[in-house]
């Protein structure tokens, strides 16, 4: 009688993501993110809310913008350190996780989020991420089989 084989338990990685593929997918994500923040436009792909100007004859935020040649609107831009800090954190075949690192920089980007949501997917930050996704998937790949533990 001839041998066969028999696979008791084998789990098919049917998934074409690698970690080093959706840290490239997210990479692609936040460059899109920055770039939209930078232009001050929110999740909607919309322009974001004005600056408030100071009251009572004092010199309010966009002031003190214009006083370092920077542009009075809302763009997360004083120092550059928010944009900076925004980064894939983690990155495995299933996900990938976007924020800030800095935890100083990610209580005022969360509080810059309540007052204008800038920070998520817009539109045009979905078919970003569609085309990076696209991209990853016209590569070649083979199927991985791996084993049940």
């Amino acid at each position: 009688m001839p041998f066969h084989a028999r696979v008791s338990r084998a789990r098919f990685v049917l998934g074409p993501f690698t970690a080093e593929d959706m840290q490239t997918i997210g990479g692609v994500l936040v460059d899109s993110i920055s770039t939209r923040i930078r232009k001050a436009l929110n999740v909607n792909d919309a322009p974001a809310k004005a600056l408030k100007p100071g009251r009572n004859g004092r010199r309010g935020y966009p002031d003190y913008k214009i006083a370092r040649g920077l542009m009075p609107i809302r763009d997360w831009i004083w120092t550059g350190r928010t944009l900076r800090s925004l980064k894939v954190k983690s990155a495995n075949e299933n996900q990938a996780v976007l924020g800030f690192v800095d935890p100083t920089v990610d209580r005022v980007a969360h509080v810059n989020n309540l007052r204008e949501k800038q920070f998520g997917v817009s539109p045009k930050d979905r078919s970003a991420l569609n085309a990076a996704v696209l991209a990853v998937l016209r590569q070649a790949r083979a199927i991985r089989v791996k084993r049940a533990a």
